[in-house]
Protein backbone atom coordinates (compact mmCIF):
# COMPACT_ATOMS: atom_id res chain seq x y z
CA UNK A 1 0.00 0.00 0.00
CA UNK A 2 1.41 3.63 -0.87
CA UNK A 3 0.25 6.74 0.50
CA UNK A 4 -1.63 8.11 -1.80
CA UNK A 5 -4.87 6.44 -1.65
CA UNK A 6 -5.93 7.46 1.71
CA UNK A 7 -5.21 10.97 1.57
CA UNK A 8 -7.70 14.04 2.30
CA UNK A 9 -6.56 17.50 1.83
CA UNK A 10 -6.95 20.82 3.77
CA UNK A 11 -5.06 24.18 3.32
CA UNK A 12 -2.09 25.27 5.22
CA UNK A 13 -2.05 28.83 6.34
CA UNK A 14 -1.76 31.66 3.99
CA UNK A 15 0.79 34.48 3.59
CA UNK A 16 1.58 37.21 5.90
CA UNK A 17 -0.35 39.96 4.11
CA UNK A 18 -2.86 38.18 4.81
CA UNK A 19 -3.25 38.18 8.74
CA UNK A 20 -4.37 41.29 10.48
CA UNK A 21 -1.98 44.46 10.60
CA UNK A 22 1.25 43.68 12.24
CA UNK A 23 3.16 46.08 13.95
CA UNK A 24 6.46 44.72 13.09
CA UNK A 25 7.84 44.66 9.39
CA UNK A 26 11.19 43.10 8.91
CA UNK A 27 12.98 44.00 5.60
CA UNK A 28 15.16 41.26 5.00
CA UNK A 29 18.14 41.98 2.42
CA UNK A 30 18.93 38.10 0.48
CA UNK A 31 21.41 37.48 -1.74
CA UNK A 32 21.87 33.40 -2.53
CA UNK A 33 20.74 30.13 -0.87
CA UNK A 34 17.33 29.31 -1.38
CA UNK A 35 17.38 27.23 1.28
CA UNK A 36 18.87 29.57 4.22
CA UNK A 37 15.84 31.70 3.24
CA UNK A 38 13.80 29.37 3.98
CA UNK A 39 15.64 28.40 7.09
CA UNK A 40 15.52 32.04 8.44
CA UNK A 41 11.98 32.48 7.30
CA UNK A 42 10.99 29.58 9.42
CA UNK A 43 12.61 31.01 12.25
CA UNK A 44 11.15 34.28 11.95
CA UNK A 45 7.83 32.88 11.81
CA UNK A 46 8.51 30.73 14.81
CA UNK A 47 10.10 33.16 17.24
CA UNK A 48 8.38 36.33 16.13
CA UNK A 49 4.99 35.35 15.44
CA UNK A 50 3.43 38.89 14.80
CA UNK A 51 5.51 40.18 12.46
CA UNK A 52 5.57 40.40 8.87
CA UNK A 53 8.26 40.16 5.97
CA UNK A 54 9.19 41.55 2.75
CA UNK A 55 12.17 40.78 1.10
CA UNK A 56 14.70 42.32 -1.10
CA UNK A 57 16.83 40.00 -3.64
CA UNK A 58 20.59 41.62 -3.97
CA UNK A 59 21.81 38.32 -5.09
CA UNK A 60 22.82 37.05 -8.90
CA UNK A 61 19.35 34.97 -9.14
CA UNK A 62 16.69 36.93 -10.21
CA UNK A 63 13.98 33.72 -9.17
CA UNK A 64 15.83 33.45 -5.93
CA UNK A 65 12.51 34.73 -3.93
CA UNK A 66 9.59 33.34 -6.42
CA UNK A 67 7.40 31.05 -4.89
CA UNK A 68 8.26 31.91 -1.07
CA UNK A 69 4.88 33.77 -0.22
CA UNK A 70 6.39 36.74 1.38
CA UNK A 71 6.59 40.10 -0.63
CA UNK A 72 9.20 40.94 -2.85
CA UNK A 73 10.67 44.66 -3.44
CA UNK A 74 10.14 44.71 -7.45
CA UNK A 75 13.17 47.36 -7.78
CA UNK A 76 15.20 44.31 -6.20
CA UNK A 77 18.75 43.98 -8.58
CA UNK A 78 22.06 42.69 -7.55
CA UNK A 79 23.91 44.58 -5.34
CA UNK A 80 27.74 44.16 -3.74
CA UNK A 81 29.31 43.21 -0.29
CA UNK A 82 29.40 46.08 1.96
CA UNK A 83 27.65 48.06 -0.85
CA UNK A 84 23.88 47.63 -0.32
CA UNK A 85 22.36 50.65 1.44
CA UNK A 86 20.17 51.79 -0.88
CA UNK A 87 18.08 48.47 -0.66
CA UNK A 88 16.65 49.97 2.66
CA UNK A 89 15.69 53.30 0.89
CA UNK A 90 13.91 51.46 -1.83
CA UNK A 91 12.17 49.38 0.62
CA UNK A 92 10.82 52.32 2.40
CA UNK A 93 9.68 53.66 -0.60
CA UNK A 94 8.02 50.71 -2.21
CA UNK A 95 5.90 50.17 1.28
CA UNK A 96 4.72 53.44 1.14
CA UNK A 97 3.51 53.20 -2.66
CA UNK A 98 1.14 49.95 -1.83
CA UNK A 99 0.41 51.46 1.55
CA UNK A 100 1.92 48.77 3.51
CA UNK A 101 0.63 48.29 7.10
CA UNK A 102 3.12 48.62 9.34
CA UNK A 103 3.88 50.51 12.64
CA UNK A 104 7.75 49.55 13.11
CA UNK A 105 10.25 48.71 9.96
CA UNK A 106 13.46 46.53 11.20
CA UNK A 107 16.42 45.65 8.62
CA UNK A 108 17.86 42.22 9.22
CA UNK A 109 20.02 40.40 6.85
CA UNK A 110 20.31 36.85 5.69
CA UNK A 111 22.82 35.97 7.97
CA UNK A 112 20.79 36.83 10.87
CA UNK A 113 18.73 34.42 13.40
CA UNK A 114 16.54 34.54 16.28
CA UNK A 115 17.42 31.89 19.04
CA UNK A 116 14.07 32.85 21.13
CA UNK A 117 10.89 34.55 21.50
CA UNK A 118 10.86 37.58 23.26
CA UNK A 119 12.65 39.92 20.25
CA UNK A 120 9.00 41.41 19.38
CA UNK A 121 8.01 42.78 23.10
CA UNK A 122 11.47 44.11 23.40
CA UNK A 123 10.72 46.34 20.39
CA UNK A 124 7.54 46.88 20.87
CA UNK A 125 7.74 48.32 24.38
CA UNK A 126 11.00 50.09 23.63
CA UNK A 127 9.34 51.80 20.67
CA UNK A 128 6.63 53.22 22.81
CA UNK A 129 8.20 56.52 22.74
CA UNK A 130 10.84 56.23 20.09
CA UNK A 131 11.08 56.54 16.73
CA UNK A 132 14.17 55.16 16.48
CA UNK A 133 16.86 52.37 17.81
CA UNK A 134 19.86 50.86 16.86
CA UNK A 135 22.78 48.96 18.06
CA UNK A 136 25.90 50.16 19.30
CA UNK A 137 24.52 53.84 18.75
CA UNK A 138 27.83 56.26 19.16
CA UNK A 139 29.76 59.12 17.33
CA UNK A 140 32.44 56.53 15.65
CA UNK A 141 35.76 56.61 15.98
CA UNK A 142 38.24 58.56 13.63
CA UNK A 143 39.23 55.24 12.45
CA UNK A 144 36.06 53.39 11.86
CA UNK A 145 36.44 52.05 8.39
CA UNK A 146 33.12 52.78 7.25
CA UNK A 147 34.02 56.37 8.46
CA UNK A 148 37.53 56.26 6.32
CA UNK A 149 35.69 54.80 3.31
CA UNK A 150 32.89 57.80 3.35
CA UNK A 151 35.21 60.80 3.75
CA UNK A 152 36.94 59.40 0.51
CA UNK A 153 33.56 60.60 -0.76
CA UNK A 154 32.89 63.51 1.37
CA UNK A 155 32.08 66.15 -1.58
CA UNK A 156 29.31 63.47 -1.79
CA UNK A 157 28.20 63.35 1.24
CA UNK A 158 28.51 66.90 3.14
CA UNK A 159 25.27 68.20 1.62
CA UNK A 160 23.59 65.62 3.05
CA UNK A 161 25.16 65.08 6.25
CA UNK A 162 26.67 68.12 6.98
CA UNK A 163 30.20 68.18 8.72
CA UNK A 164 31.54 65.71 11.05
CA UNK A 165 30.88 64.46 13.59
CA UNK A 166 28.82 61.75 12.11
CA UNK A 167 26.66 58.87 14.07
CA UNK A 168 26.98 55.05 13.84
CA UNK A 169 25.03 52.40 13.85
CA UNK A 170 25.36 48.93 13.19
CA UNK A 171 23.07 47.94 10.27
CA UNK A 172 21.45 44.92 11.06
CA UNK A 173 18.93 45.61 13.63
CA UNK A 174 17.97 49.28 13.07
CA UNK A 175 14.47 50.04 13.62
CA UNK A 176 12.63 53.12 12.15
CA UNK A 177 9.04 53.80 13.27
CA UNK A 178 6.51 54.55 10.28
CA UNK A 179 6.45 58.53 11.59
CA UNK A 180 10.15 58.35 10.58
CA UNK A 181 9.95 56.59 7.45
CA UNK A 182 7.60 59.36 6.22
CA UNK A 183 9.72 62.27 7.42
CA UNK A 184 12.71 61.02 5.74
CA UNK A 185 10.90 59.96 2.43
CA UNK A 186 9.07 63.35 2.43
CA UNK A 187 12.34 65.62 3.20
CA UNK A 188 13.58 68.07 0.61
CA UNK A 189 17.07 66.05 0.34
CA UNK A 190 15.66 62.82 -0.26
CA UNK A 191 16.38 62.43 -3.59
CA UNK A 192 19.71 63.86 -3.04
CA UNK A 193 19.82 61.18 -0.77
CA UNK A 194 18.32 58.64 -3.07
CA UNK A 195 21.06 59.05 -5.58
CA UNK A 196 24.00 58.99 -3.02
CA UNK A 197 23.10 55.58 -1.99
CA UNK A 198 22.64 54.38 -5.57
CA UNK A 199 25.89 55.94 -7.13
CA UNK A 200 28.35 55.11 -3.57
CA UNK A 201 30.91 52.87 -3.53
CA UNK A 202 31.82 53.39 -0.23
CA UNK A 203 31.54 50.38 1.87
CA UNK A 204 29.24 50.04 4.81
CA UNK A 205 27.77 54.24 4.67
CA UNK A 206 24.20 52.36 5.98
CA UNK A 207 26.26 52.30 9.05
CA UNK A 208 27.04 55.93 9.57
CA UNK A 209 23.99 57.78 6.76
CA UNK A 210 20.96 57.05 8.28
CA UNK A 211 21.93 57.33 12.41
CA UNK A 212 23.42 60.67 10.93
CA UNK A 213 19.91 61.46 8.42
CA UNK A 214 18.32 60.37 11.92
CA UNK A 215 19.76 62.90 13.94
CA UNK A 216 19.96 65.81 11.40
CA UNK A 217 16.08 65.63 11.16
CA UNK A 218 16.01 66.88 15.00
CA UNK A 219 15.10 62.67 16.20
CA UNK A 220 16.69 61.06 19.28
CA UNK A 221 19.21 57.96 18.45
CA UNK A 222 18.13 55.25 21.01
CA UNK A 223 20.61 52.61 21.68
CA UNK A 224 19.54 48.69 21.81
CA UNK A 225 19.94 47.44 25.67
CA UNK A 226 23.25 46.26 26.03
CA UNK A 227 21.89 42.89 26.87
CA UNK A 228 20.20 42.62 23.72
CA UNK A 229 22.58 44.51 21.33
CA UNK A 230 25.89 42.00 22.86
CA UNK A 231 24.70 39.37 20.07
CA UNK A 232 24.48 41.42 17.30
CA UNK A 233 27.72 42.40 16.04
CA UNK A 234 29.68 42.82 12.80
CA UNK A 235 32.50 39.84 13.13
CA UNK A 236 32.88 36.87 14.12
CA UNK A 237 30.69 34.18 13.32
CA UNK A 238 28.47 32.80 16.40
CA UNK A 239 30.14 29.29 17.50
CA UNK A 240 28.30 26.57 19.44
CA UNK A 241 30.02 26.64 22.44
CA UNK A 242 29.03 30.44 22.43
CA UNK A 243 25.69 30.24 21.34
CA UNK A 244 24.75 27.54 24.13
CA UNK A 245 26.14 29.68 26.81
CA UNK A 246 23.89 32.85 25.34
CA UNK A 247 20.97 30.15 25.73
CA UNK A 248 21.95 29.48 28.99
CA UNK A 249 23.04 32.40 30.68
CA UNK A 250 21.28 35.70 28.86
CA UNK A 251 17.49 35.61 29.21
CA UNK A 252 17.67 38.81 26.28
CA UNK A 253 19.75 36.98 23.89
CA UNK A 254 17.07 37.18 21.29
CA UNK A 255 18.76 38.42 17.48
CA UNK A 256 21.81 36.84 16.96
CA UNK A 257 24.11 38.04 14.14
CA UNK A 258 26.34 37.00 12.47
CA UNK A 259 25.32 33.13 11.35
CA UNK A 260 26.81 31.14 8.79
CA UNK A 261 24.69 30.83 5.47
CA UNK A 262 25.50 26.99 5.75
CA UNK A 263 22.41 24.56 6.59
CA UNK A 264 24.94 22.61 8.17
CA UNK A 265 26.87 25.33 10.18
CA UNK A 266 26.72 24.18 14.18
CA UNK A 267 24.63 26.92 15.56
CA UNK A 268 22.90 27.17 12.49
CA UNK A 269 21.67 23.50 12.97
CA UNK A 270 21.72 23.88 16.89
CA UNK A 271 19.10 26.78 16.60
CA UNK A 272 16.77 25.07 13.94
CA UNK A 273 16.60 22.05 16.23
CA UNK A 274 15.96 23.98 18.82
CA UNK A 275 13.02 25.62 17.15
CA UNK A 276 11.52 22.68 16.21
CA UNK A 277 11.51 21.28 19.51
CA UNK A 278 9.27 24.03 20.30
CA UNK A 279 7.00 23.49 17.54
CA UNK A 280 7.36 19.25 18.95
CA UNK A 281 6.28 20.27 22.51
CA UNK A 282 4.15 23.70 22.37
CA UNK A 283 0.66 24.21 20.94
CA UNK A 284 1.67 28.06 20.67
CA UNK A 285 4.09 27.28 18.30
CA UNK A 286 2.29 24.67 16.04
CA UNK A 287 -0.36 27.08 15.32
CA UNK A 288 2.28 28.94 13.64
CA UNK A 289 2.75 26.47 10.93
CA UNK A 290 0.00 25.01 10.30
CA UNK A 291 -3.84 25.26 10.67
CA UNK A 292 -5.11 21.92 11.51
CA UNK A 293 -4.27 19.21 13.92
CA UNK A 294 -1.40 16.71 12.54
CA UNK A 295 -1.10 14.39 15.23
CA UNK A 296 1.30 14.73 18.69
CA UNK A 297 4.89 15.86 18.26
CA UNK A 298 4.87 16.99 14.57
CA UNK A 299 8.13 17.44 13.03
CA UNK A 300 8.69 18.65 9.95
CA UNK A 301 11.73 18.42 7.28
CA UNK A 302 12.21 20.75 4.48
CA UNK A 303 13.06 18.56 1.38
CA UNK A 304 16.74 19.38 0.10
CA UNK A 305 15.61 17.64 -3.23
CA UNK A 306 13.37 20.61 -3.55
CA UNK A 307 15.72 22.69 -2.11
CA UNK A 308 13.82 23.53 0.94
CA UNK A 309 10.24 24.44 -0.63
CA UNK A 310 8.42 21.27 0.15
CA UNK A 311 7.83 20.57 3.91
CA UNK A 312 6.87 17.27 5.22
CA UNK A 313 5.60 16.18 8.20
CA UNK A 314 5.77 13.40 10.81
CA UNK A 315 4.03 13.19 14.07
CA UNK A 316 2.76 10.42 16.80
CA UNK A 317 -0.53 9.07 16.82
CA UNK A 318 -2.01 6.46 19.76
CA UNK A 319 -0.75 3.77 17.61
CA UNK A 320 2.55 4.29 15.50
CA UNK A 321 3.48 7.46 13.15
CA UNK A 322 1.86 10.02 10.82
CA UNK A 323 2.89 11.33 8.18
CA UNK A 324 2.21 14.30 5.95
CA UNK A 325 3.71 15.75 2.33
CA UNK A 326 3.00 19.35 0.49
CA UNK A 327 1.71 18.59 -3.07
CA UNK A 328 3.49 22.34 -3.99
CA UNK A 329 5.96 24.74 -2.62
CA UNK A 330 4.92 28.27 -1.68
CA UNK A 331 2.58 29.52 1.42
CA UNK A 332 -0.34 30.68 -0.25
CA UNK A 333 -2.05 27.65 -1.67
CA UNK A 334 0.12 24.89 0.00
CA UNK A 335 -2.17 21.53 0.62
CA UNK A 336 -0.81 19.06 2.55
CA UNK A 337 -1.90 14.98 1.72
CA UNK A 338 -2.16 13.11 4.33
CA UNK A 339 -2.19 11.06 7.21
CA UNK A 340 -0.76 8.26 5.65
CA UNK A 341 -0.18 6.17 9.29
CA UNK A 342 2.41 3.54 10.14
CA UNK A 343 4.41 1.49 12.48
CA UNK A 344 2.98 0.50 16.17
CA UNK A 345 3.11 1.51 19.66
CA UNK A 346 2.88 4.39 21.27
CA UNK A 347 5.50 6.93 20.23
CA UNK A 348 6.93 9.52 22.98
CA UNK A 349 10.05 10.45 21.30
CA UNK A 350 10.60 11.59 17.81
CA UNK A 351 12.90 13.34 15.34
CA UNK A 352 13.73 12.81 11.47
CA UNK A 353 16.05 13.53 8.32
CA UNK A 354 16.29 13.22 5.26
CA UNK A 355 19.35 11.26 4.19
CA UNK A 356 22.11 10.77 1.71
CA UNK A 357 19.83 7.78 0.26
CA UNK A 358 17.19 10.47 -0.17
CA UNK A 359 15.07 8.67 2.08
CA UNK A 360 13.29 10.24 4.95
CA UNK A 361 14.81 8.66 8.08
CA UNK A 362 13.20 8.64 11.91
CA UNK A 363 14.03 7.31 14.66
CA UNK A 364 11.40 6.89 17.73
CA UNK A 365 11.30 6.13 21.60
CA UNK A 366 8.76 4.11 22.13
CA UNK A 367 8.31 3.36 25.52
CA UNK A 368 12.32 2.90 26.52
CA UNK A 369 13.15 1.09 23.29
CA UNK A 370 14.36 3.36 19.98
CA UNK A 371 13.22 2.30 16.53
CA UNK A 372 14.65 3.15 13.03
CA UNK A 373 11.84 4.18 10.68
CA UNK A 374 12.77 4.75 6.71
CA UNK A 375 10.11 5.95 3.62
CA UNK A 376 11.61 4.31 0.42
CA UNK A 377 11.14 7.85 -2.61
CA UNK A 378 10.39 5.47 -4.89
CA UNK A 379 7.69 3.12 -3.72
CA UNK A 380 6.23 5.32 -0.51
CA UNK A 381 6.34 2.56 2.01
CA UNK A 382 7.84 3.26 5.23
CA UNK A 383 9.49 0.13 6.59
CA UNK A 384 10.55 -0.22 10.10
CA UNK A 385 13.97 -1.64 12.04
CA UNK A 386 13.70 -3.90 15.01
CA UNK A 387 14.42 -1.95 18.28
CA UNK A 388 17.85 -0.75 18.54
CA UNK A 389 18.33 0.84 21.87
CA UNK A 390 16.73 -0.54 25.06
CA UNK A 391 16.56 2.09 28.30
CA UNK A 392 16.42 5.22 27.39
CA UNK A 393 14.13 7.70 28.15
CA UNK A 394 13.28 11.35 26.81
CA UNK A 395 13.55 12.86 23.11
CA UNK A 396 16.55 11.32 21.01
CA UNK A 397 18.98 13.30 18.98
CA UNK A 398 19.85 12.11 15.78
CA UNK A 399 22.18 12.80 12.33
CA UNK A 400 23.50 11.92 9.51
CA UNK A 401 27.09 12.07 10.17
CA UNK A 402 29.92 13.44 7.43
CA UNK A 403 31.36 9.82 7.03
CA UNK A 404 27.88 8.89 6.15
CA UNK A 405 26.68 6.88 9.26
CA UNK A 406 23.61 7.12 11.21
CA UNK A 407 24.04 8.53 14.88
CA UNK A 408 22.07 8.79 17.97
CA UNK A 409 22.10 9.62 21.34
CA UNK A 410 19.11 9.44 23.59
CA UNK A 411 19.15 10.08 27.82
CA UNK A 412 18.94 6.57 29.40
CA UNK A 413 16.69 5.99 32.12
CA UNK A 414 19.06 5.59 34.94
CA UNK A 415 21.02 8.34 33.95
CA UNK A 416 23.88 9.52 31.85
CA UNK A 417 23.89 9.74 27.61
CA UNK A 418 23.85 6.67 25.19
CA UNK A 419 25.20 6.78 21.76
CA UNK A 420 24.24 3.93 18.92
CA UNK A 421 25.71 4.59 15.41
CA UNK A 422 24.54 2.69 12.26
CA UNK A 423 27.28 2.15 9.64
CA UNK A 424 25.48 2.87 6.39
CA UNK A 425 28.47 1.64 4.28
CA UNK A 426 27.55 -1.98 5.25
CA UNK A 427 24.93 -3.82 3.54
CA UNK A 428 23.37 -5.27 6.91
CA UNK A 429 22.80 -1.41 8.34
CA UNK A 430 23.27 -2.91 11.74
CA UNK A 431 23.11 -0.99 14.38
CA UNK A 432 26.15 -0.59 17.41
CA UNK A 433 25.93 0.54 21.03
CA UNK A 434 25.63 2.00 22.97
CA UNK A 435 28.70 3.77 24.05
CA UNK A 436 28.02 5.41 27.64
CA UNK A 437 28.78 8.87 29.03
CA UNK A 438 27.99 11.49 30.59
CA UNK A 439 26.95 12.58 33.94
CA UNK A 440 23.34 13.40 35.06
CA UNK A 441 19.86 12.97 34.25
CA UNK A 442 18.63 14.74 30.60
CA UNK A 443 15.12 15.41 29.18
CA UNK A 444 16.43 15.45 25.30
CA UNK A 445 19.26 15.82 23.16
CA UNK A 446 19.97 17.92 20.03
CA UNK A 447 22.60 16.32 18.06
CA UNK A 448 24.96 18.30 15.65
CA UNK A 449 28.06 18.17 13.96
CA UNK A 450 30.37 20.63 14.73
CA UNK A 451 32.41 22.91 12.09
CA UNK A 452 35.23 20.36 12.86
CA UNK A 453 33.09 17.02 12.35
CA UNK A 454 33.10 16.40 15.41
CA UNK A 455 29.86 14.85 16.52
CA UNK A 456 28.08 17.40 19.56
CA UNK A 457 25.45 15.98 21.97
CA UNK A 458 23.49 18.83 23.29
CA UNK A 459 21.77 17.61 26.28
CA UNK A 460 19.27 19.24 27.71
CA UNK A 461 17.39 19.55 31.91
CA UNK A 462 15.00 21.88 32.80
CA UNK A 463 15.60 24.21 29.91
CA UNK A 464 19.84 24.13 31.07
CA UNK A 465 21.64 23.18 27.95
CA UNK A 466 24.95 21.51 28.53
CA UNK A 467 27.10 19.77 25.47
CA UNK A 468 29.30 16.93 25.35
CA UNK A 469 31.88 16.54 22.31
CA UNK A 470 33.31 13.60 20.78
CA UNK A 471 37.32 13.17 19.81
CA UNK A 472 36.68 12.28 15.74
CA UNK A 473 39.14 10.63 14.36
CA UNK A 474 41.45 10.06 17.35
CA UNK A 475 40.32 8.21 20.91
CA UNK A 476 36.52 8.51 19.79
CA UNK A 477 35.75 9.37 23.69
CA UNK A 478 33.09 12.21 24.72
CA UNK A 479 34.63 14.89 26.98
CA UNK A 480 32.40 17.21 28.93
CA UNK A 481 30.09 17.90 30.22
CA UNK A 482 30.17 22.29 28.81
CA UNK A 483 27.76 24.73 29.17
Amino acid sequence: MTESSDYTEYSTESEYTDHPRKKICFAILVHNRREVVFDLLDNIRSFCPNSSVVLYNGGDDPELCNGLGYPVCPTSRKLYYGVTAIYMIEVMEWLEDINYSYDVLINLDSDALFAREGYEQYILNEMKDKEYMGVDTKIPDDDFYCLVQLRQEINRWIPVLGNEPYRESFNVGQVYSRKLVLRLLHDDQYELLKSNLRDTKAFGVDELVFATIVDRLGYKLHPYKKAVSSTIRYRPHFPLDEMISLMNYKAECFLVHPVYRNLKDETRSFIREVMKRKIQLNPDYQERFMEEYLGEMPYFIRRSKYNGAKIEWLAASEEGLLYWRENQSGRTKDVLFGPYAFGSGKIKGLTALESRFGNLEAVCRSDNSLVHYYRDEDSGEWFQSEAFAEGVTGMPGFVESSNGNFEVVAPLEDGRLGHWWRDNDDQRHSWYGPDVFGTGQYDEVILVENDVKQLTAIACKDGEYHYYVRDDHNSWEWFGPYD
